[in-house]
Protein backbone atom coordinates (compact mmCIF):
# COMPACT_ATOMS: atom_id res chain seq x y z
CA UNK A 1 0.00 0.00 0.00
CA UNK A 2 1.23 3.48 -0.85
CA UNK A 3 0.70 6.19 1.73
CA UNK A 4 1.17 9.04 -0.73
CA UNK A 5 -2.52 9.93 -0.69
CA UNK A 6 -2.74 10.27 3.07
CA UNK A 7 -0.73 13.48 3.45
CA UNK A 8 2.13 11.98 5.43
CA UNK A 9 4.74 13.39 3.08
CA UNK A 10 5.08 16.95 1.90
CA UNK A 11 7.55 16.52 -0.96
CA UNK A 12 8.81 13.94 -3.45
CA UNK A 13 11.95 13.20 -1.42
CA UNK A 14 9.98 11.30 1.20
CA UNK A 15 10.41 13.94 3.88
CA UNK A 16 7.86 13.59 6.68
CA UNK A 17 5.47 16.46 7.17
CA UNK A 18 5.59 18.52 10.37
CA UNK A 19 2.49 16.75 11.60
CA UNK A 20 4.33 13.42 11.77
CA UNK A 21 4.09 12.01 15.28
CA UNK A 22 7.11 12.50 17.51
CA UNK A 23 8.52 9.48 19.35
CA UNK A 24 7.82 8.82 23.01
CA UNK A 25 10.50 10.05 25.41
CA UNK A 26 13.09 7.35 26.10
CA UNK A 27 13.78 6.09 29.61
CA UNK A 28 16.28 8.22 31.48
CA UNK A 29 17.02 11.75 32.60
CA UNK A 30 15.80 14.74 30.59
CA UNK A 31 16.05 18.51 30.93
CA UNK A 32 12.64 19.82 29.86
CA UNK A 33 10.28 22.76 30.00
CA UNK A 34 6.89 22.86 31.68
CA UNK A 35 4.51 24.06 28.97
CA UNK A 36 1.22 23.81 30.85
CA UNK A 37 0.26 23.58 34.51
CA UNK A 38 -3.31 23.65 35.85
CA UNK A 39 -5.24 22.42 38.85
CA UNK A 40 -8.41 20.58 37.81
CA UNK A 41 -10.73 17.76 38.81
CA UNK A 42 -9.86 14.39 37.25
CA UNK A 43 -12.43 11.57 37.40
CA UNK A 44 -9.96 8.69 37.65
CA UNK A 45 -8.12 10.30 40.58
CA UNK A 46 -11.21 10.34 42.84
CA UNK A 47 -10.54 8.69 46.23
CA UNK A 48 -11.72 8.86 49.84
CA UNK A 49 -9.04 11.49 50.55
CA UNK A 50 -9.86 13.44 47.39
CA UNK A 51 -13.62 13.15 46.59
CA UNK A 52 -13.40 15.48 43.55
CA UNK A 53 -10.12 14.09 42.22
CA UNK A 54 -8.55 17.56 42.29
CA UNK A 55 -5.07 17.24 40.79
CA UNK A 56 -2.12 19.26 39.56
CA UNK A 57 -1.82 18.49 35.84
CA UNK A 58 1.56 19.33 34.34
CA UNK A 59 2.60 18.96 30.68
CA UNK A 60 6.36 18.68 30.23
CA UNK A 61 7.95 19.18 26.78
CA UNK A 62 10.81 16.74 26.30
CA UNK A 63 13.07 17.91 23.42
CA UNK A 64 12.29 16.11 20.13
CA UNK A 65 9.71 13.87 21.83
CA UNK A 66 6.04 13.84 22.74
CA UNK A 67 4.85 15.92 25.66
CA UNK A 68 4.75 13.96 28.93
CA UNK A 69 1.75 14.58 31.20
CA UNK A 70 1.97 14.24 34.97
CA UNK A 71 -1.27 14.15 36.98
CA UNK A 72 -0.64 14.55 40.72
CA UNK A 73 -3.56 14.39 43.17
CA UNK A 74 -3.34 17.34 45.56
CA UNK A 75 -3.37 15.14 48.66
CA UNK A 76 0.11 13.94 47.57
CA UNK A 77 1.83 17.00 48.98
CA UNK A 78 5.32 15.53 48.63
CA UNK A 79 4.94 15.14 44.86
CA UNK A 80 3.51 18.64 44.44
CA UNK A 81 6.46 20.01 46.43
CA UNK A 82 8.88 17.95 44.31
CA UNK A 83 7.50 19.60 41.16
CA UNK A 84 7.87 23.04 42.77
CA UNK A 85 11.43 22.33 43.91
CA UNK A 86 12.36 21.05 40.46
CA UNK A 87 10.93 24.20 38.85
CA UNK A 88 12.54 26.45 41.50
CA UNK A 89 9.26 28.07 42.52
CA UNK A 90 8.06 28.73 46.09
CA UNK A 91 6.19 25.88 47.74
CA UNK A 92 2.49 26.27 48.56
CA UNK A 93 2.13 27.77 52.05
CA UNK A 94 -0.82 27.70 54.44
CA UNK A 95 -2.97 30.81 54.13
CA UNK A 96 -1.26 32.03 50.93
CA UNK A 97 -2.56 31.96 47.36
CA UNK A 98 -0.61 29.66 45.06
CA UNK A 99 -1.08 29.41 41.30
CA UNK A 100 0.00 26.52 39.09
CA UNK A 101 0.64 29.06 36.30
CA UNK A 102 3.94 30.02 37.96
CA UNK A 103 5.28 26.59 36.91
CA UNK A 104 4.76 27.30 33.20
CA UNK A 105 7.90 28.13 31.25
CA UNK A 106 10.19 26.73 33.94
CA UNK A 107 13.02 24.31 33.14
CA UNK A 108 12.97 21.05 35.09
CA UNK A 109 15.04 17.88 35.21
CA UNK A 110 13.09 14.63 35.29
CA UNK A 111 13.62 10.86 35.08
CA UNK A 112 11.15 9.01 32.86
CA UNK A 113 10.22 5.36 32.44
CA UNK A 114 7.95 3.54 30.01
CA UNK A 115 4.88 1.72 31.18
CA UNK A 116 2.00 -0.28 29.76
CA UNK A 117 -1.53 0.34 31.00
CA UNK A 118 -4.21 -2.29 31.65
CA UNK A 119 -5.64 -1.60 28.20
CA UNK A 120 -2.24 -2.28 26.60
CA UNK A 121 -1.57 1.37 25.80
CA UNK A 122 2.04 2.47 26.18
CA UNK A 123 2.83 5.61 28.12
CA UNK A 124 5.74 7.54 29.61
CA UNK A 125 5.68 8.25 33.33
CA UNK A 126 7.76 10.75 35.25
CA UNK A 127 9.56 8.67 37.86
CA UNK A 128 11.45 11.47 39.62
CA UNK A 129 11.56 15.27 39.70
CA UNK A 130 15.13 16.43 40.39
CA UNK A 131 15.60 19.44 42.65
CA UNK A 132 16.45 22.64 40.81
CA UNK A 133 18.13 25.76 42.12
CA UNK A 134 16.53 27.18 45.25
CA UNK A 135 14.23 30.13 44.54
CA UNK A 136 15.40 33.45 45.84
CA UNK A 137 13.68 34.57 49.05
CA UNK A 138 11.23 37.46 48.56
CA UNK A 139 13.47 39.76 50.65
CA UNK A 140 16.34 39.23 48.21
CA UNK A 141 14.12 39.66 45.12
CA UNK A 142 12.74 42.94 46.47
CA UNK A 143 16.15 44.38 47.29
CA UNK A 144 17.29 46.81 44.62
CA UNK A 145 20.85 46.63 43.35
CA UNK A 146 23.25 48.80 45.34
CA UNK A 147 23.46 52.35 44.03
CA UNK A 148 26.81 53.67 42.90
CA UNK A 149 28.56 55.87 45.39
CA UNK A 150 29.16 59.51 44.51
CA UNK A 151 32.91 58.85 44.25
CA UNK A 152 32.38 55.96 41.81
CA UNK A 153 30.13 58.13 39.65
CA UNK A 154 32.72 60.94 39.64
CA UNK A 155 35.51 58.51 38.71
CA UNK A 156 33.48 57.04 35.84
CA UNK A 157 32.77 60.54 34.52
CA UNK A 158 36.44 61.54 34.88
CA UNK A 159 37.60 58.50 32.84
CA UNK A 160 34.92 59.16 30.20
CA UNK A 161 36.18 62.77 29.81
CA UNK A 162 39.74 61.69 29.03
CA UNK A 163 41.23 61.07 32.46
CA UNK A 164 43.29 57.92 32.94
CA UNK A 165 41.83 55.00 34.90
CA UNK A 166 44.68 55.27 37.39
CA UNK A 167 44.25 59.00 37.94
CA UNK A 168 42.33 60.20 40.97
CA UNK A 169 39.64 62.74 40.04
CA UNK A 170 39.75 64.65 43.37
Amino acid sequence: MKFDDWGWFNDDNGQASESAEKPMAPDGRHVCEIVKAVVRDVKFKVSDDNPNGTSLCVDVAVPNCQVVEAIIPLQMRGLVEAVCRSASVPLPQRGEDWSAKQLEGRTVTIDTIHGVGKSGREYVRIEKWHKGADPLPEAVKARAPAARTQAAKAHKEFVANGGGPDDIPF
